[in-house]
């Protein structure tokens, strides 16, 4: 056994974790936390080199746009610590299993895809995540939230990061001078835990971008000294929005930034976008491509050659999307016939339906509480069934999402798609399966 310094461990507390597994000889996970989704070719690389050294080859992108390893053994974990903390990327404090209402975090911050590269884009909110990632990670005032709290930031004025299933959600609007900022929707979870599924609630806010770091702050700060730590099944931002209503929690969070919020009583979102296939970027002559990755899974030789197309096509930059996909920005337009041949012949077909873009499968093969087939498995299956029956325009035309999820906590978020399906275990006689 490997001896540790308690030095060793104390470095890497409130910033690094590993989760339990319970599945495909899986014991142990760890989610890299991709701050806005946004990293460097060779950081891709050197996730993919530790995947091949620890987690068979294999990555999961998940929909809040981290990168998780499987198959990891505890004895190894401060090594690959150690080898994160030199590129520059620490964990959600995620997987722990603790009983009771206690030892949540904010998880990664989900923030549009094409921040600062869209067309017409509102606002780049990027610059805004990686403040308050920044803010956030390893934090002790904010490492013992009663449960977990889940924030999105979209700009782009459509909502590709989910909004209506985050616990705040920022979404930039126009007022009615034509200024921009954002609105917010507060309370949204998919999960099972009490009050059950909920779709988050408009606020009827106007925020100024120069004020949303300290309105997610004092929204943390609401759910940490406010939130139920008597039961963990009443401890999710949702029930405290419940029990309180909207009148109550706006005062509070009036009072928490010291000042009366504007009121906000025109559209949420202004366009339909989840950023998919090659679009054009807000630089004349250029394009970002979105490369479709069913269920997010990705094997160690495969994220090489993207983040070699990344080098050669664009400026070395790679994004993840909150549906499992991986954007190259920066194309410039006398490249992308080459590249959309090189995409093609890798497996990854551009002239694919928006389902193979939408579609959404979680890490059910690794929790233990389904069996076979696994929600990645059925995305496949149903995107590919789906594609040979019907043509591309008629999928496109009802802009269908396929989510798959393993048990009622709906990590995939079923209960938002268009087909949602959640695994459930089922007693037939003296069976459970």
């Amino acid at each position: 056994m490997t001896l540790i310094e308690t030095a060793d461990i104390e470095k890497f507390m409130g910033l690094y974790s590993i989760g339990r597994d319970n599945g495909q000889g899986s014991l142990h996970f760890i989610r890299i936390k991709i701050p806005g989704g946004i990293l460097k070719s060779n950081q891709f690389r050197g996730i993919a080199s530790l995947a091949s050294k620890y987690s068979r080859g294999i990555v999961e992108i998940t929909d809040r746009q981290d990168i998780q390893l499987h198959w990891i053994r505890a004895e190894d974990s401060l090594d690959i610590f150690s080898s994160m903390e030199e590129m520059g990327f620490t964990t959600d404090m995620c997987g722990q299993g603790f009983t009771g209402a206690r030892y949540g975090d904010v998880r990664n911050i989900i923030c549009c895809p094409a921040s600062g590269i869209e067309r017409d884009e509102l606002f780049n909110c990027y610059p805004i995540v990686k403040d308050l990632t920044k803010f956030f990670t390893g934090n002790t005032a904010f490492l013992d939230l009663p449960r977990k709290l889940k924030i999105s930031m979209s700009g782009c004025g459509a909502d590709c990061t989910r909004s209506w299933i985050n616990d705040l959600a920022f979404i930039a609007v126009k007022n009615l001078y034509g200024e921009i900022g954002f609105t917010i929707l507060v309370g949204g979870s998919v999960g099972a835990s009490l009050p059950g599924p909920r779709l988050a609630k408009p606020t009827g806010v106007f925020i100024r971008p120069e004020e949303t770091f300290k309105v997610a702050v004092a929204v943390a700060e609401i759910h940490r000294d406010y939130s139920n730590r008597e039961s963990k099944a009443k401890a999710r931002f949702k029930w405290l929005i419940e029990s309180l209503g909207m009148e109550k929690f706006l005062s509070m969070l009036e009072s928490k930034v010291g000042g009366k919020l504007e009121r906000y009583d025109g559209r949420i979102f202004s366009k339909q976008t989840d950023h998919e296939g090659f679009k054009p970027q807000n630089t004349e002559g250029y394009y970002y491509v979105n490369i479709p990755i069913l269920g997010g899974r990705l094997t160690a030789p495969l994220m090489v050659k993207i983040a070699d197309l990344a080098d050669e096509y664009g400026s070395g930059e790679l994004r993840l999307t909150p549906t499992q996909n991986i954007i190259i920005p920066n194309i410039h337009e006398r490249d992308k016939d080459s590249l959309l041949k090189v995409l093609t012949e890798m497996g990854f077909p551009m002239d694919s339906s928006r389902v193979r873009w939408l579609s959404v499968g979680c890490s059910s093969d690794f929790c233990g509480k389904t069996l076979n087939p696994h929600a990645k498995d059925i995305i496949k299956d149903i995107v590919e069934y789906l594609e040979k029956h019907f043509s591309v325009e008629t999928l496109n035309s009802i802009k269908l999402r396929v989510n798959a999820s393993g048990c009622l906590n709906d990590c995939g978020a079923s209960l938002v798609a268009d087909i949602g399906l959640i695994g459930k275990q089922i007693r037939e006689e003296d069976r459970v399966g």
